[in-house]
């Protein structure tokens, strides 16, 4: 299935950033149309659906690959279909958290299906600054036709560096025909919303060690209040800037974490001290509409930002929701490369971009696959600048729909990215679309200090 995917055209307020006319040649292994699986296709699925094609299905969190002597710009492949938890058949796209621990030197790491050509610009999953870094990072990554994917380091230095992976959920093709433990009844649609904070422990109190706190998300912040929704979505920021901190980790889960435990069984996010930092993650709902968040060490506050949701039920003749991975990521746009202006955004700023050519560009099958809500990407801010020489500066990047009329008159009230001066941070991303002008694929990004380039990964696209 060939996917002639164009480099949008960006419009941006501060310079006309324009993409280049470039066609890349990638494949979007995605949602099978049932006349190509019919014989894969169980027996209550109807001939012209997409079945469970592009669903998402939670699994038990689980380690699935720890190797602690990668070399310095090596790479590794790890095998997840039919591995622990993720099944043998039916799979399009698993949802990982991948982990660079104590890296040899800065550098970026790239994730991609294992038998993906190497077409295309580069694309970055995680960036790592120094000796030594532990960096992780969401992603919803295909599997390509061997079940696998492939992490390849680059880096600056020698010696050799820990990856680790944890899977949370997968993406199924349209031939899934469910398996006791992710039957399919569990598969929702991932539906984009516009971003709203639904939790800031700033406003409440700090989570002190091993404390939890219970945050109700049905209802709150444009989730429904449906016992269809079974996840959410969030950004998940940790502020751990408080008198006498220490490192720590948060973790998301339906269910409380007991004070008792000596450790949460997983994690969402690592924050050492002094450091602010946003994470993206899926986190099923308990039977009240709530999660839970757990803090193991110190004092640290916490901000949780609603961006889409997943509810089950849908019917199947229905798109709205379904996830279509690429079959590699593209790099849609980088604000250092002159086709976008080589102009970094400013100080308390926005700008819009148009994603439509390319969302009218995606196909299957020679086909457009239509409209679409918004996207799973990863968006990497890098070289943030002080605009005095003498003052240090932090600051945090927003993408956010479009709407029409002015920019808004102060800063948003949420976050995508959490950063500080110089080299680059990434964070995996929910962008949803806005209508601005007449064009309903348009985004509008936000920074709030300094100078800053940025720029955007896709992974995958999200049905309307």
């Amino acid at each position: 299935m060939t996917n002639e995917l164009r480099l949008a055209t960006m419009i941006s307020t501060t310079a006309f950033r324009r993409g280049a006319a470039l066609l890349l040649g990638v494949t979007a292994f995605g949602v099978v149309p049932a006349v190509s699986s019919v014989s894969a296709a169980p027996e209550t699925c109807a001939a012209d659906s997409l079945c469970a094609g592009g669903e998402y299905f939670p699994v038990t969190p689980t380690r699935i690959y720890n190797n602690t002597s990668v070399d310095a710009n090596g790479s590794v492949t790890v095998p997840v279909v039919g591995s622990d938890v993720i099944p043998a058949d039916g799979v399009l796209a698993v949802a990982v958290n991948v982990t660079v621990a104590g890296a040899a030197g800065g550098g970026f790491a790239t994730v991609t299906p294992a038998d993906f050509d190497g077409s295309g610009d580069p694309t970055s999953l995680i960036n790592f600054q120094y000796s030594g870094h532990t960096v992780p990072n969401f992603g919803i990554i295909g599997v390509g036709e061997t079940g696998e994917i492939t992490i390849d380091l680059t880096t600056q230095g020698s010696g050799t560096t820990r990856i680790i992976v944890d899977v949370f959920g997968f993406v199924a093709t349209s031939g899934y025909e469910g398996t006791d433990d992710a039957p399919l009844t569990d598969g929702a649609r991932m539906v984009t919303i516009t971003p709203e904070r639904i939790y800031d422990s700033r406003s409440i109190d700090t989570l002190g060690t091993k404390e939890s706190v219970e945050v109700p998300v049905r209802g709150e912040g444009g989730v429904p209040d449906s016992e269809d929704v079974t996840a959410v979505v969030v950004n998940l920021t940790g502020i751990n800037n408080q008198p006498g901190n220490t490192g720590t980790y948060l973790t998301l889960s339906p269910d409380q974490v007991p004070a008792s435990a000596a450790d949460a069984p997983s994690s969402n996010g690592n924050y050492p001290a002094g450091v602010t930092k946003a994470n993206l993650a899926i986190v099923p709902l308990n039977d009240d509409g709530s999660i839970w968040v757990y803090n193991r060490s110190g004092n640290i506050n916490v901000a949780l930002d609603a961006v889409a949701y997943l509810e089950t039920g849908a019917d199947e003749s229905t798109r709205t929701g379904r996830i279509v991975p690429l079959e590699s990521p593209f790099r849609s746009f980088d604000t250092r490369d002159a086709e976008f202006g080589s102009a970094k955004l400013g100080f308390s700023s926005w700008e819009d971009w148009s994603f439509s050519d390319f969302a009218d560009s995606v196909r299957l099958n020679g086909v457009a696959i239509g409209e679409q809500g918004g996207l799973f990407g990863n968006l990497t801010a890098v070289n943030l600048e002080r605009l005095f020489a003498t003052q240090p500066v932090t600051s945090f990047l927003t993408m956010n729909p479009a709407t029409d009329g002015d920019f808004p008159s102060g800063a948003p009230g949420n976050s995508n990215l959490n950063f500080a001066e110089g080299g680059a941070v990434p964070n995996a991303a929910v962008v949803t679309y806005g209508e601005k002008n007449g064009d309903d694929n348009m985004v509008s990004a936000y920074n709030a200090d300094g100078r800053t380039h940025y720029f955007l990964d896709v992974y995958a696209v999200i049905l309307d």
